[in-house]
């Protein structure tokens, strides 16, 4: 163990830690395919279940006002204090990953949102569900502030990292859209607390499978455990790694360096600052249709809640449809220009965000202006198509785009724009109501339309000029 993965230094008493080579089969993008990819389908298998938590407590809102005996206002809190968990929790899990690696931060965010749901479903106030459901927030959201980071960590080129965007993409929009479908039909049969127990079961076992086949992909990381191995024996005092920075910080030495991080990158990044405008109001989008739909079809058209939650398949297919569209991208584009070019380029990731920021206004006003009684459903269901994949187009574009912008920083640059646009999307559904309930869904609707397009040329604005804003930035990767 010794020789393999380690050199000597010119100082002969000491040996230094290192990869055996570059071809070393133990570093992370030497893995085979078959351990990358099960890695990939397992975590991403684990983080829908977060998501599908998310949207899934849609379905118990009526049976908790009842049993509570709270407003409609109370028991919506249950999903917007959910989005707002995922504010807070990739604040400090993305830069802890950063510091002690991908692995630990990941699983013990995991382990305790797994808890937190088996408190949820055995909650016998309201202020005990809502914290329950906020700290299950906080607590999943280390998949979604770790996974992509840890996916560029053995997935070196730009094809493979397309790929798993999409199949993560599937797994974090997916679950939203489906969790009203599973919720409302789980609650109508089972009751609203068994909803929750569905979930808690999934989520274990997902998340037991990728935890088996998780190792720490972090190549600091990697090695500086190596050396502390490797010190434990005899004579390993003369042990030191290239890598290792030292005694971890302390706690105040953390939150100055790492927790302030991604603050300072959002004021002094363009690219970041703009993006994440951008891809709040569209993950705004998202929790808006848990208020729209419910709105549409029991309110408008009369609808049963069970029937009315089958109306998100449309949102669902577009879901699918996106991500096969940015899988296609990565594919037939992105990877035959780099290996044309011999270099990749962050911006060729925002066509799809482009194509996207065009669908998804042309799907809201399909779906305003089909919500009469006279109008046939199927319409307005199909314009969840494009809901679905307009806004998935341009959501997971942003977050592929600012993870081959930052790459070594990325999980800081996603940790801000995990948190302002989660706060964003938690006070979307009380918006929502305003706008869908007071003024109607196809004036209201016609206005989250307008501001769409307003919001159009924002990737276009960055696919032209992105390599130059990039080259003023202290954090951005340049070549």
């Amino acid at each position: 163990m010794v020789q393999l993965g380690s050199k000597t230094s010119t100082n002969t008493s000491t040996i230094t830690v290192d990869w055996d080579g570059p071809n070393d089969p133990t570093r992370p993008p030497n893995w085979s395919l078959v351990r990358k990819w099960t890695i990939v389908t397992t975590n991403s298998l684990a983080t829908f279940m977060v998501s599908f938590s998310s949207s899934a407590f849609t379905g118990s809102l009526t049976q908790v006002q009842a049993e509570f005996d709270v407003s409609a206002d109370v028991a919506l809190l249950g999903i917007s204090l959910y989005v707002m968990g995922f504010a807070f929790g990739p604040m400090v899990w993305g830069p802890a990953s950063e510091l002690y690696g991908k692995k630990r931060p990941l699983w013990s965010g995991y382990v305790a949102f797994c808890l937190c749901q088996g408190f949820s479903a055995l909650a016998w106030s309201v202020p005990a569900l809502l914290v329950s459901r906020v700290l299950e927030a906080i607590a999943g959201s280390a998949t979604l502030a770790i996974m992509t980071g840890m996916f560029v960590d053995f997935l070196k080129d730009p094809t493979s990292r397309g790929i798993a965007a999409a199949m993560f993409s599937m797994s974090v929009f997916c679950g939203p859209a489906a969790g009203p479908i599973v919720g409302t039909v789980v609650t109508d049969h089972l009751g609203w607390r068994w909803s929750a127990w569905v979930t808690l079961i999934f989520s274990v076992v997902f998340g037991l499978a990728a935890f088996l086949v998780t190792p720490e992909t972090s190549e600091p990381i990697i090695l500086e455990r190596r050396a502390q191995r490797l010190r434990k024996k005899p004579g390993g005092d003369v042990v030191v790694c290239a890598s290792e920075r030292g005694e971890r910080p302390s706690i105040s030495a953390f939150a100055e360096k790492y927790l302030t991080k991604p603050v300072r990158m959002f004021a002094l990044e363009p690219i970041l600052s703009i993006m994440t405008v951008y891809m709040s109001f569209v993950y705004g989008i998202i929790y808006l249709t848990f208020e729209l739909y419910p709105q549409a079809f029991v309110v408008v058209r009369g609808w049963t809640p069970v029937a009315a939650s089958m109306s998100s398949f449309g949102i669902l297919g577009g879901a699918v449809v996106a991500c096969i569209v940015l899988g296609a991208h990565s594919i037939y584009h992105v990877g035959p220009r780099f290996v044309e070019t011999k270099q990749h380029v962050p911006e060729r990731r925002l066509p799809p965000m482009m194509l996207g920021s065009v669908i998804l206004p042309a799907g809201i006003f399909w779906f305003s202006w089909t919500s009469f009684p006279n109008v046939p459903a199927l319409a307005q269901v199909f314009s969840g198509v494009f809901i679905g994949s307009g806004s998935i187009l341009s959501f997971m574009s942003g977050i592929l785009y600012l993870t081959e912008v930052y790459l070594a920083h990325a999980n800081s640059a996603l940790a801000i724009n995990n948190f302002i646009r989660s706060i964003f999307a938690a006070a979307f559904p009380y918006v929502g109501k305003l706008l869908l309930i007071r003024l109607g869904i196809n004036i209201g609707g016609s206005i989250l339309g307008g501001i769409c397009i307003v919001l159009m040329p924002f990737p276009v604005i960055l696919w032209k000029y992105g390599s130059i804003v990039r080259g003023w930035s202290k954090f951005a990767f340049q070549k």
